[in-house]
């Protein structure tokens, strides 16, 4: 779908069209469970997390001035609702004391391909802005928009990221 689509179907969602929701929702809706299942690594609470988004979108769509903004504007929403899942189990944990709770990100395993285990030797934020630009297809200054940081460090860390792989993938072969 091309930008100007997703605008006019933003606008006809913020004038209250069901059918315009329900396209933008086909469109987004599986790679927006993707980006929240990589951030928790847990898929289930990523589709409950998702579907939270979506229903606060449909609240607060009035509120996006800027149709053209939609793309990060959505991510930032699942991106916050992420942290705010991550906080709340870290309060349940810290308060049951049960170790079985929370979020980790699970270390390379030897089936893995190289690729796999040499993003997972980078740091979060640059895998993160990896998996924005590449996976999602978002653009350096949506990208930023998302991560609430200014869009040259997302080139910095896209830089740094890209030339860390490279590093790590001539070391493997």
């Amino acid at each position: 779908m091309q930008q100007a689509q997703l605008d006019l179907l933003v606008l006809a969602m913020q004038a209250g069209d069901k059918r315009a929701f329900s396209l933008v929702y086909r469109h987004y809706h599986r790679d927006l469970r993707r980006f929240a299942a990589y951030l928790l690594h847990n898929p289930a609470a990523a589709e409950d997390l998702v579907h939270n988004v979506w229903l606060k979108v449909s609240r607060r769509i009035g509120r996006l001035q800027d149709p053209q903004l939609f793309t990060s504007w959505l991510y930032r929403a699942v991106r916050w609702e992420v942290l705010d899942y991550q906080k709340q189990a870290a309060q349940r944990k810290h308060q049951s004391l049960d170790d079985n709770d929370g979020c980790f990100i699970a270390a390379a395993d030897d089936n893995s391909s190289d690729l796999t285990k040499a993003m997972a030797q980078l740091a979060d934020n640059e895998r993160l802005v990896l998996q924005l630009h590449y996976l999602h297809e978002l653009e350096i200054i949506q990208i930023a928009l998302v991560l609430d940081i200014p869009a040259g460090t997302v080139k910095s860390r896209l830089h740094r990221a890209r030339k860390q792989l490279q590093q790590q993938l001539q070391a493997i072969n």
